[in-house]
């Protein structure tokens, strides 16, 4: 850029001088035979020889020495550099940004699909190990007593397990799309829908809903992500009773799920972080408390 200067101000003085020099000795022409013309402030007519380091000499007439400022062509030619140059700095400027931004958005690309790479593995070995740990219970009901109640557990872990697998598909078929499937989604019906896929699993248990019609626009396969990881966690971990309610306060919805803890296993956490990493791409963010029962509080903004 700098040698791009150089030799435009260098063209542009060359030029202004020989405009200059042809503007004036015109002006001598005119003068000669019209001295009451009236000259721009640049041109000077002298009785005598002026200051040569202030006035360049163009000519002689009518006795009169006709020259031209200096500092007009330094002027002019200082005026175009500081152009030239304030230009190219709004020109680099914006270019920096606009690079800034391009590196900032596929920085943040690369870090989401890196991140979205983790959750998927995450999610594969969760839901095998859930499927295998449902498999290791049924094979052991079924060695120790031959009933029918270990077929039907054994039909409705793998009516789970094919949701799981949806699931997963879904995560695949969007992996690296940063751009979002946004619908309008009512969360009321969504939740229910879920619920509907652990029938089995709640038929033995208290299950309270308060519930309201409330659509949110977000991505559905988020969302139904988000709920069944932290819902399959209540579900599989409850002893008795699972309590769901939903509130909307300052422009955000709550969802609280309530559950007893029965005498299982501690889990790797992995549902939770599910739903924390889809959350976060929404700005909403998952709070868990635990004291005589587990609860989650879900919070989506809207």
């Amino acid at each position: 850029m700098s040698a791009i200067n150089l030799v435009s101000i260098l063209f542009f003085k060359y030029n202004l001088e020989n405009q200059i020099t042809k503007e004036t000795k015109l002006y001598l022409e005119v003068y000669k035979y019209n001295p009451g013309l009236r000259l721009p402030e640049h041109i000077k007519v002298f009785d005598k020889f002026p200051n040569p380091d202030k006035y360049e000499f163009i000519g002689i007439a009518n006795g009169k020495y006709v020259t031209y400022e200096r500092k007009y062509k330094e002027k002019k030619l200082k005026d175009f550099a500081s152009t030239l140059l304030l230009w190219e700095g709004i020109l680099i400027v914006s270019l920096m940004f606009l690079m800034y931004f391009t590196i900032i958005k596929y920085i943040k690309k690369e870090e989401y699909i890196r991140q979205y790479l983790e959750i998927l593995l995450l999610t594969i070995t969760h839901k095998l190990g859930n499927f295998l740990s449902i498999q290791r219970l049924n094979i052991d009901l079924i060695k120790s007593k031959c009933r029918i109640k270990a077929v039907n557990r054994l039909e409705n872990a793998y009516s789970l397990i094919e949701k799981d697998f949806k699931f997963t598909i879904k995560t695949l078929k969007n992996l690296g799309n940063t751009e979002k499937n946004i619908t309008t989604v009512n969360i009321k019906d969504m939740i229910e829908d879920i619920l509907h896929h652990f029938i089995e699993n709640l038929r033995d248990k208290k299950v309270r809903l308060r519930l309201k019609n409330v659509y949110i626009k977000a991505d559905p396969n988020d969302l139904e992500n988000i709920l069944f990881s932290l819902l399959e966690n209540a579900i599989k971990f409850s002893d008795k009773k699972i309590y769901i309610k939903m509130c909307i306060n300052n422009r955000n919805i709550y969802i609280f799920i309530k559950n007893d803890v029965g005498i299982v296993d501690r889990g790797a956490g992995v549902g939770l972080q599910i739903a924390e990493f889809l959350l976060s791409q929404y700005g909403g963010e998952v709070q868990t408390h635990i004291g005589r029962d587990f609860l989650t509080v879900i919070k989506i903004p809207f």
